[in-house]
């Protein structure tokens, strides 16, 4: 008799024990979800909200008042959405000079980082290996009117 009121105790308490630790997972669990939406709008206020259109995003690109990290989250949404595609000739369309010109623009604005023009230039070689060379020469075209602003700049 004492051997069946000792297993229904501790059967009992080692239920008790187990429905404890899922309440407070559940408690904590709610905690940490509060904190991490805080933290999320938090960042989603920091972070600028860019148009996809592409002359858009070119104007975007060039202006100097935004910081280097939202030039790096315009550089991931181009990638994202403007792609290069494989070269089918040796002379550009129309469609992709422009998509060219937004790494020029990126690379001549005097906001973005050497890390953020390297980042927008290696993530787009490997999906567009093809246009290496016209990847190349577009950023340095952008170094270039960089380097011509900041010369005239600083006269």
């Amino acid at each position: 008799m004492h051997q069946v009121f000792f297993i229904v105790l501790i059967a009992a308490i080692l239920l008790l024990i187990f429905l404890s630790i899922i309440a407070y997972l559940i408690i904590n669990d709610g905690k940490k979800n509060k904190k991490l939406k805080t933290s999320n709008n938090k960042v989603a206020k920091k972070t600028k909200v860019f148009d996809t259109d592409l002359d858009k995003m070119i104007a975007t690109a060039k202006d100097a008042s935004l910081s280097d990290e939202d030039l790096k989250a315009l550089a991931q949404l181009f990638m994202s959405v403007h792609k290069l595609g494989s070269k089918k000739s040796k002379e550009l369309d129309e469609a992709t000079k422009k998509k060219l010109d937004f790494i020029a623009a990126l690379s001549s604005n005097n906001s973005a980082s050497p890390q953020t023009i390297s980042f927008l230039n290696k993530e787009l070689k490997k999906v567009s290996a093809s246009y290496k060379k016209e990847i190349d020469a577009y950023e340095q075209m952008g170094l270039a009117k960089r380097k011509i602003k900041e010369d005239s700049g600083a006269s």
